[in-house]
């Protein structure tokens, strides 16, 4: 299938894309979408990861098989067919009408009408397209929530995802990153379309940490809320330093726990933690402040972060290659020098109950960095 160019043909995309189109037919369409719902006996299923859920699904009558019996679990599934699907699951009666006979239209036309499907949410394709996991993830989080049920919302993509992932509506891939572009499989259309059903029940659905790690990252700079339920300033974020001329900005932070190996980030910081105290590491998490450091005084500066900054709660680490040296990806920043290396890692613990500590006491994990014979630098933000 050829891809619409968006420059040329917008209008045309916009009526192939609206309930009124009359010139696309949706590929293969499921059975139950063009007629009543029947006994189907689904031919390949068995041993499936989400053999339960398309059972399930399937006798809820929101989804059927094909014509020759099977369900083609791991084949795409078109934005007509998830569409319909999440109509049906939003409780949404067809919309009959217009010009637009196909299959699908109505339901197209019920989403709409209800604020869950905005015509401009697809730039390109037409309903053949296989429908992506951005796009599921967007149609998922407006029929749980009323606020984004409007033709003049304008959540952007990142949010809706990180919202997503935040209810345990979307998980992420083999490795926990999200695939927002990858087309979704029937399978995982039908996963979706549960949990939409599990939340609206009043069920709570498992996050997983690593995807929402990955999309607040991805949204904010920052994955604190994931990890720890509180906020940060807004990134980037310049440090307001008392004893340097030098702009020092923090543009990520990232929380790891060490206890979770194959967490979201961990695999950036391969190699042999080593705490600056000499002291063996704990049950702690992995704080990575993610530093620039500019010269923006027009004249020569030397400056780099070794002994200038030193966590508030915690030791600061570093990263030891297979020689026991630090690892040169992880050097503090400095400008100004025989080493230049503007951009950098700041690293350090803080141990597992001072987190639970301060949260249970405070609401929100204090973040903070002390200048040396300078400021405090708070990181945290107590309300959102």
């Amino acid at each position: 299938m050829k891809r619409v160019v968006p420059l040329v043909v917008s209008m045309m995309l916009m009526s192939a894309c609206s309930p009124n189109a009359n010139t696309l037919v949706a590929a293969e369409q499921p059975k139950s979408a063009v007629e009543s719902k029947a006994v189907v006996s689904l031919s390949d299923i068995s041993g499936h990861w989400a053999e339960s859920d398309i059972k399930a699904i399937v006798a809820a009558g929101y989804v059927d098989g094909y014509p020759d019996g099977s369900f083609k679990p791991d084949h795409t599934v078109t934005r007509a067919e998830f569409i319909t699907m999440t109509a049906k699951a939003a409780g949404l009666k067809p919309v009959p009408g217009g010009d637009n006979k196909e299959w699908y239209a109505p339901y197209v036309a019920a989403l709409v009408q209800a604020g869950i499907h905005q015509y401009k949410d697809f730039s390109s394709g037409d309903w053949n397209t296989p429908i992506t996991r951005m796009e599921m993830a967007r149609l998922a989080v407006r029929v749980l929530d009323k606020s984004l049920q409007s033709p003049e919302d304008s959540t952007d993509a990142k949010k809706l995802m990180f919202l997503a992932t935040q209810k345990g509506l979307i998980t992420g891939m083999a490795d926990g990153q999200l695939g927002k572009e990858e087309s979704a499989t029937r399978a995982q259309s039908v996963k979706i379309i549960q949990r939409i059903l599990d939340v609206s029940q009043g069920k709570k659905l498992e996050v997983d940490k690593r995807a929402a790690s990955y999309a607040e990252v991805e949204l904010t700079g920052s994955n604190v809320q994931t990890m720890w339920g509180s906020h940060v300033v807004e990134l980037p974020y310049k440090m307001p330093l008392q004893n340097t001329k030098a702009t020092v900005k923090v543009h990520q932070i990232l929380i790891m726990d060490l206890k979770e190996g194959d967490g979201a980030f961990r695999s950036m910081f391969d190699g042999r933690l080593r705490k600056v105290s000499g002291k063996p590491i704990g049950d702690e998490y992995l704080v990575a402040l993610k530093i620039e450091i500019t010269n923006e005084t027009g004249s020569p500066l030397g400056y780099g972060l070794f002994g200038e900054l030193a966590p508030f709660t915690g030791v600061r680490v570093s990263i030891n290659d297979k020689d026991g040296q630090v690892d040169r990806k992880f050097y503090l920043p400095q400008i100004g020098v025989d080493i230049d290396h503007s951009e950098g890692w700041y690293l350090f613990v803080v141990p597992r109950e001072e987190v639970e500590k301060e949260f249970k006491e405070y609401g929100f994990v204090y973040l903070r960095l002390n200048e040396n014979n300078g400021a405090t630098i708070n990181l945290h933000k107590k309300e959102q």
